[in-house]
């Protein structure tokens, strides 16, 4: 295979505007030492990175031990109670999904064929609740959402599958998930923004710093990110789910 090679720019590709992009960011500030992960600052600025590599996260139990997840990053309230999440939820077996009260959920399809989620039935002698339909996921790239109070009871996948999960309280966090193949993009200068590359390569290009490339099960988390920062692919076949977190009263 020949390497791929990164696309100059401007680029014969469609751009998508996730939000307009209007300020400057200074030169990159040395790392610490001491930092478990790849992390960069930015001098005089609040804006910073975390690379992740997916495989490298470690596995955590589901809250109602019927599978595995790899938390991302999280943050909880004054209250103690979780404000949001970005996980990866690994499915090999038919089991119930773990119920989140005052937490809405958005998942995508990372890998896999054909899942369902269908509700959980009630005890007798409630009725099912018609109003509340099945969730399929249709293979890598399909997405849904639902509240997490739904008790929901997943089919045995077809083929190992992995979800990118997203939660966040609801009247208190916002957040907006969003899946794109081979398209450059405007980055929203989110609160928390995280970027995983599902398939192929993609280069991650922000004023004045040196471009960087992310391949398929590689991520970011960028925190307070710089206007003008662009995300582009690097060959035919890359796909990349985009989620940007701020707080209900703040604009993403």
């Amino acid at each position: 295979m020949h390497a791929p090679m990164p696309l100059p720019l401007p680029l014969p590709l469609p751009v998508t505007s996730l939000l307009p992009v209007t300020l400057p960011i200074a030169t990159p500030a040395p790392v610490p030492e001491t930092s478990p992960w790849p992390v960069h600052r930015v001098a005089g600025a609040r804006f910073s990175q975390r690379c992740f590599s997916l495989l490298a996260l470690p596995r955590e139990a589901w809250k109602n031990q019927g599978g595995w997840t790899r938390t991302v990053a999280s943050a909880q309230g004054a209250d103690g109670q979780t404000d949001w999440r970005v996980s990866v939820a690994d499915i090999t077996a038919a089991g119930p999904f773990s119920v989140f009260e005052g937490l809405d959920r958005q998942a995508v399809m990372l890998q896999g064929a054909r899942l369902r989620l269908r509700a959980e039935p009630p005890e007798p002698p409630e009725p099912p609740n018609p109003s509340e339909p099945d969730i399929h996921f249709n293979g890598a790239g399909s997405r849904a959402a639902f509240a997490g109070e739904r008790r929901l009871v997943c089919d045995a996948p077809t083929e190992p599958t992995a979800l990118w999960n997203v939660m966040h309280r609801r009247g208190r966090v916002r957040a907006e998930v969003s899946v794109h193949n081979d398209t450059v993009l405007h980055l929203p200068p989110a609160r928390h923004l995280f970027i995983y590359v599902m398939s192929g390569e993609v280069e991650l290009a922000l004023p004045h710093c040196r471009t960087q490339g992310l391949s398929a099960g590689q991520g970011l988390h960028l925190q307070h990110t710089p206007a003008q920062a662009l995300l582009a692919p690097c060959r035919v076949g890359s796909w990349v789910v985009v989620t940007a977190i701020a707080e209900e009263k703040n604009p993403l």
